[in-house]
Order: structure tokens, then sequence, then C-alpha cells
């Protein structure tokens, strides 16, 4: 009825290789689709773009205040689920703009930042 097939060591050996070999494309094309997708969000494919989110100040869970750079002007936008209203202009002089780096945090650097605070904490005592 049922033809039972017996496999080898050998062939239960390259199963799972290649099985793991599957397992690794995959999750490298899944971490270049996150980065591809992220850096299309943060507008880093786009930087001549003449509309910036300077801040987000969320109220509630839909409703939030925007600052927003549009050419040369900065604008305080009150964003909600169905409408967008300008609350005011505002100066350049009034915001404080801060450059946000987007370089990939290093693990190794912020432990050893730790670590060094940690023994300057230390021979402080």
């Amino acid at each position: 009825m049922f033809l039972i097939r017996e496999t080898s060591g050998l062939d239960s050996i390259a199963q799972l290789i290649c099985t793991i070999l599957l397992f690794i494309f995959v999750l490298v094309l899944a971490y270049l689709a996150a980065r591809i997708t992220g850096s299309f969000q943060s507008n880093v494919l786009n930087k001549r773009s003449n509309i910036r989110v300077i801040e987000v100040f969320r109220l509630s869970n839909n409703k939030v205040i925007e600052i927003v750079k549009i050419g040369n002007q900065y604008l305080a936008l009150a964003v909600c689920k169905d409408s967008v209203t300008v609350l005011t202009q505002l100066e350049e002089t009034e915001i404080n703009e801060q450059e946000v780096s987007l370089e990939p945090m290093n693990f190794k650097n912020i432990l050893d930042k730790i670590k060094n605070e940690k023994k300057d904490h230390d021979k402080q005592k």
C-alpha cells in the first residue's frame, strides 16, 4: 500500500543542511527588506525633499501635534484621525532643531561606554 523509503544518514544530514541554508537565506532577505523599508520611511533616499517633519508630540492615540518644515517655513500642525489643521507659523529662532543620526548602533561601543562609566564611578568611591 504505502511505500516506505528508507533514508540513509547522509540523506538526513543533507536535508538538514539544506533546511538550515534556506532558513539563513530567508533571514537575510527579511533583513534586507527591513533595511530598505526603513530607509524609505526615514526619508534617507529623498534628502532633497522640501518637506521635513521636525518633531511629533502625541496627545492621544489619534491626535498629534507636529512641527513641519515646508520649504523655509516652519508650521505647527494638529493632525487628527480625519483632519490636519494649521495651528500657527513658527519663526526659525523658535525651533530647536537637532540633527538625528541614522548611523547603526554598535553594541560593543555602547557596552564599552557603560563599562567605562562604571569604572569611573567605582574610582570616585
